[in-house]
């Protein structure tokens, strides 16, 4: 799985996104997303994953990470490649163990590009 995640992360810094964004990859804190996101004042983590199942295959660190994150008033997201369906979804942590689908779309690039201007404009972003 990291490897494809590793792809993703290629194909989302080959956007030239405006802003300043970064792969995390930390062994000292368990749980913390792979990707921080700047723009226009707006600090965004995102996770991201890449797998053929239902299941967003997130780890109790990273669920405990995302609901911490939001109850001190941060914004995360995770974003998924459905390998089976060929396509991407962006869900965000509302504070508990579910998350809610806030888009999804072909696996394109226009699509990934589409995802991160919405991340920028949800409420508390």
């Amino acid at each position: 799985m990291k490897k494809r995640e590793s792809k993703l992360w290629l194909r989302i810094k080959n956007l030239k996104l405006k802003g300043q964004i970064f792969r995390i990859e930390s062994n000292t804190i368990n749980g913390i997303p792979d990707i921080y996101y700047l723009k226009n004042s707006k600090s965004i983590w995102i996770e991201l994953k890449s797998n053929q199942d239902k299941n967003l295959g997130l780890s109790k660190y990273q669920i405990n990470w995302h609901i911490d994150h939001f109850k001190n008033g941060g914004q995360s997201f995770i974003l998924l490649q459905d390998l089976l369906k060929r396509d991407l979804k962006l869900f965000k942590s509302n504070g508990t163990r579910d998350v809610e689908l806030v888009a999804q779309g072909k696996d394109t690039e226009a699509t990934l590009i589409l995802f991160f201007d919405k991340m920028t404009w949800e409420r508390g972003a």
